[in-house]
């Protein structure tokens, strides 16, 4: 089955620079088998090769067996030397309108750049409001009110709760623009939620950890504080209820099964599951998870996740990154000719696809690759 997404965009962070290197992962041979059928078989035999291993050892492997190597990087980009101090004060994402192969940087200062691959040329952009970090939550969505090919990027500051959006339209001369039309530009939205708001200052006590676009003029978020409803018509914000949403990042809107997809828990959670669910009635309600599947076999001795990333890929397919750690025993922290791992950093990359089954949904587990790269961002 043909699916829209044919290329995994992967930003890494060179150590001890200030460049960030693109890479582009094709699908297809990496991440997804081209028949559904192929991906069960070869998850029934890896699941019990493992099971093998686990009995064989008396217990999981202590490292991860191979790393794949990342292909060539497309681009480089860099932030200016004066900005270089706050490593994590920096932003990728995709801009829809433009298709899969248009990445734009935003730097530490605000300043924002996009690369087009197909075109393989840079463009400066209207300038942002608000610094973005490297953990920011982006909402995308298509504005149905105006004109076909209007496209709305919402992004929340993790750290702060500062919200900007950034209206952009599909263009054809993006390589060829002296200047960006009207239309394209980043709108500040304040800060969300507002109970940040303390006594007359801003508190960052409690900033959002998970937000979904729950219809066409709401969108909802979450903090340990419970969760609010933001009216993008209106652009004010309600309280919704104490309860909080049930995944964290953002949750992502399958159209072919009218539900949103999310990875439950906090985002170090050991519970490595992608869980389906209704929003439709997010903004008045606590919505419940109707479908949860395991997506990552057990994680070697040692090993430990740190932070999780899900990319959706269209028509039920999805991207999820693991980044793992490894926690050295006492014996190798004393004595380095023991230690087991060269690389105490790992991101595992695992391509699923959800199917309708009967009455239900069943999640089907293609492909994994291992890298051991870090500071690595999906989009």
């Amino acid at each position: 089955m043909p699916w829209q997404r044919y290329f995994l965009n992967l930003v890494v962070r060179e150590p001890d620079t200030r460049r960030y290197a693109l890479h582009r992962i094709r699908l297809s041979k990496n991440l997804f088998y081209e028949a559904t059928e192929n991906a069960t078989a070869q998850d029934v035999a890896k699941a019990q090769e493992a099971a093998d291993a686990k009995k064989k050892n008396g217990g999981w492997p202590s490292k991860f067996l191979s790393c794949g190597r990342l292909p060539r990087p497309e681009i480089f980009f860099s932030a200016r030397p004066s900005l270089t101090s706050n490593r994590s004060s920096h932003f990728f994402s995709l801009l829809p309108a433009q298709g899969e192969g248009c990445v734009m940087f935003v730097d530490q200062s605000g300043s924002v750049s996009l690369y087009d691959v197909d075109m393989q040329s840079v463009v400066a952009m209207p300038r942002g409001n608000f610094c973005k970090p490297v953990n920011s939550i982006t909402l995308s969505m298509a504005n149905a009110s105006r004109r076909f090919g209007e496209h709305r990027l919402y992004v929340m500051n993790t750290t702060d709760g500062s919200f900007e959006l950034f209206n952009h339209c599909r263009t054809t001369s993006l390589p060829y623009c002296s200047q960006f039309p009207d239309d394209w530009n980043w709108q500040p939205l304040g800060h969300v939620p507002p109970w940040l708001y303390s006594y007359g200052a801003l508190s960052s006590a409690s900033p959002p950890f998970a937000a979904a676009v729950v219809d066409s003029s709401t969108i909802c978020a979450s903090s340990k504080e419970g969760t609010y409803a933001f009216d993008m018509a209106r652009g004010v914000w309600r309280q919704a209820g104490r309860w909080t949403l049930p995944f964290h990042g953002a949750a992502e809107y399958v159209p072919e099964f009218r539900l949103w997809f999310g990875l439950e828990g906090p985002k170090n959670s050991y519970n490595h599951r992608l869980c389906a669910l209704d929003l439709a009635s997010a903004a008045a309600e606590a919505p419940a998870s109707l479908h949860a599947w395991d997506y990552l076999h057990a994680l070697p001795d040692g090993w430990y996740p740190s932070e999780r990333h899900l990319v959706n890929l269209d028509l039920g397919r999805f991207c999820i990154a693991t980044r793992c750690f490894y926690t050295p025993s006492p014996e190798e922290e004393h004595d380095v000719n023991k230690a087991k791992v060269v690389s105490h950093e790992v991101t595992v990359l695992t391509g699923v696809e959800v199917v309708s089954a009967g009455d239900g949904l069943q999640m089907i587990k293609h492909k994994s690759r291992h890298y051991s790269h870090e500071n690595m961002e999906i989009h």
